[in-house]
């Protein structure tokens, strides 16, 4: 119980921290279901919630399938189908996003060097359909902090409009995974979301939470 009253006054300070500053403050809640089939494939379940409007607000939900294909040690593929639900202008707008992924992972001393590059196929209602590109770093410590087995990471993720040749988003993670709990891994983390549109940029603080089973 003590660690669990630590965690929540934790959060709590965290949401205290970025609730300045923003255009908008976001909740986000995740939770990823993974199975192996055998020793180089597995499949993967997943659901999104995200709430803004200062976290009063359902804005965002999407359900994702995928099938990963372990190339070696260090090289992964995999292909996933993302149903998305958008809310734009008070009407929830539906969009099928099929995506492919190669992750690769490197040791570099006290860390882990993850970099991941993904093309998504964006069939939104109304619009044509679009491709997008979506590369991430990622940078995690090898060993585990405290009694709650904390394992800090930092990450930078990019999104490039191929169809309009731009890059339009970027989100910025400072977060940790739990170790201490059992049979689910949780991961706590902040992320500031930049957004760039005709030469202006808009900025989101979020805080985030994604249960891996």
């Amino acid at each position: 119980m003590n660690h669990i009253y630590q965690i929540l006054v934790g959060l709590i300070s965290l949401t205290t921290l970025f609730a300045q500053g923003f255009e908008d403050n976001q909740i986000w809640h995740a939770e990823k279901f993974q199975k192996k089939i055998n020793e180089n494939n597995s499949v993967s379940l997943e659901q999104d919630f995200r709430a803004g409007e200062n976290m009063s607000t359902l804005l965002y939900f999407h359900a994702d399938f995928g099938i990963k294909h372990r190339l070696s040690n260090k090289i992964s593929l995999s292909v996933n189908f993302r149903e998305v639900f958008e809310k734009k202008e008070d009407v929830f707008l539906r969009e099928h996003r099929p995506h492919g992924t190669i992750s690769t992972k490197r040791e570099f001393g006290l860390f882990d060097i993850s970099a991941r590059g993904r093309l998504e196929y964006r069939m939104k209602s109304g619009k044509d359909p679009a491709f997008r590109n979506r590369d991430m770093v990622s940078i995690k410590l090898r060993r585990e902090l405290t009694s709650f087995k904390l394992v800090p990471y930092i990450a930078n993720e990019i999104f490039f409009d191929i169809e309009n040749s731009e890059l339009n988003r970027n989100r910025f993670f400072v977060g940790a995974t739990i170790g201490s709990v059992k049979i689910v891994k949780p991961v706590i983390y902040f992320l500031v979301q930049s957004g760039f549109k005709s030469g202006t940029s808009s900025h989101i603080g979020i805080l985030g939470f994604k249960f891996l089973f």
